[in-house]
């Protein structure tokens, strides 16, 4: 049994309070944060290689910059396909067509250019850097508001500093153990919080890098040969 099926064996009270030991939270953790550099270094690919290629067209190197940047944009797109499949769980085609054949390449190159897969797949590249950007910063500030809250006894106790809420000081940890409470609590809230932000992308992998993957058919059966 994988630790995902045995999360989802626990009764419902456990699942809504312990979300940290969902294998799939953790993964949508990993994914937002991810998300940043990621998204950076595929907006800034995109962005340089076709803002440089299309310009310089009137000349041979504009058209092996497009290349380049076509077959760069086509490995991040099966990237993003094993990291969704591999932490969110998208339910996206594991391979994508290839052509086969004496003329193979460049049967591969027309099929990905002319086919709306790879369009699709280049929206998602694009979106990752806003949306990715966002994600991670929702997640570091709920990470450290909760785990702040969720130290405040540890750090008072150990005389490091006194925290300070309406009205009072709170100076030992006794006093403190609200706050930590109430950083636990809004621990739970950031990993309910991640494994929504981690649905949402597994939905929109779905949408925009499970388009172009190979059809599954049965395998054709051999003739029959009649009896001589």
């Amino acid at each position: 049994m994988t630790l995902e099926a045995a999360f989802v064996r626990l009764p419902p009270v456990v699942r809504a309070v312990a979300p940290f030991l969902d294998p799939r939270a953790w993964g949508a953790v990993a994914y937002v944060w991810l998300g940043f550099p990621l998204g950076l270094a595929w907006f800034i690919g995109l962005t340089v290689g076709f803002a440089a290629g299309v310009p310089l067209t009137l000349v041979w190197v504009g058209f092996l910059l497009l290349f380049a940047t076509v077959v760069a944009a086509w490995g991040a797109e099966g990237l993003e396909r094993r990291l969704a499949m591999s932490l969110l769980g998208a339910r996206v085609p594991e391979r994508r067509a290839r052509a086969e054949g004496r003329e193979s390449f460049r049967r591969w190159f027309s099929s990905v250019v002319g086919g709306p897969a790879f369009w699709k797949g280049l929206a998602f590249l694009l979106l990752r850097f806003p949306l990715g950007l966002a994600g991670w910063v929702v997640s570091v500030v709920a990470f450290a508001i909760s785990l702040a809250f969720l130290a405040t006894p540890v750090l008072v106790s150990l005389e490091v500093g006194e925290v300070r809420i309406p009205f009072r000081f709170v100076d030992t940890g006794i006093d403190a153990l609200p706050l930590a409470l109430a950083g636990l609590v809004g621990l739970i809230g950031t990993f309910h919080l991640h494994r929504a932000m981690g649905w949402a992308w597994a939905r929109l992998a779905e949408v925009l890098l499970g388009a172009g993957g190979p059809a599954r058919t049965a395998p054709a059966a051999a003739p029959s040969v009649p009896a001589s």
